[in-house]
């Protein structure tokens, strides 16, 4: 954004002036959705990645709790990336929560509707709850927006799940 406020701090008296008058065009701006909790605080990407980092490495590292109180607090503040919804999509599956995950994956997807590895991630889920329908919805998806490309895993992972939900409804009886 060419318009991206600089991070509030009011280190002064006239800082503390200077911010007390911005802060309401600001909180307009963010009520109507034109700018981020990232934007007011002037986060930028390479400190919000280095926060993503440290969440990533609790949660390959089994500190669940911890790295998702951190990814909740980077969507809070940057709820366009699609990556932060994908962690945690991953991360309440882990904890054994697909409802969750499920809606994790979608926000992903709406943030970024060509995100192949959320729809893969989601239809897994979907045929572990046995919603056959929806997986095999989500796994044409993404053959279709990986143009059918046998060599993007993604797809070939889409190819090979759809040939296993005949099988698993066929032991559904």
């Amino acid at each position: 954004m060419a318009d991206t406020p600089k991070r509030i701090d009011a280190s002064t008296k006239a800082d503390q002036e200077t911010v007390e008058a911005r802060i309401p065009q600001l909180l307009d701006r963010w009520s109507r959705g034109e700018t981020s909790l990232r934007d007011l605080y002037g986060y930028t990407d390479d400190e919000l990645y280095g926060i993503s980092t440290q969440a990533y490495t609790l949660l390959m590292s089994g500190k669940l709790e911890p790295a998702k109180v951190i990814f909740e607090g980077l969507i809070a503040l940057d709820p366009r990336n699609d990556y932060y919804y994908r962690a945690l999509g991953f991360l309440y599956h882990r904890l054994g929560d697909g409802e969750r995950a499920v809606r994790q994956f979608g926000y992903a997807i709406q943030v970024q509707p060509r995100d192949l590895i959320s729809y893969v991630n989601r239809a897994e889920i979907y045929m572990q709850q046995k919603a056959y329908a929806k997986a095999d919805e989500d796994l044409r998806r993404v053959i279709q927006i990986g143009d059918d490309d046998e060599g993007n895993p993604m797809v070939r992972k889409a190819h090979a799940m759809l040939q296993m939900i005949p099988r698993q409804r066929a032991r559904m009886g």
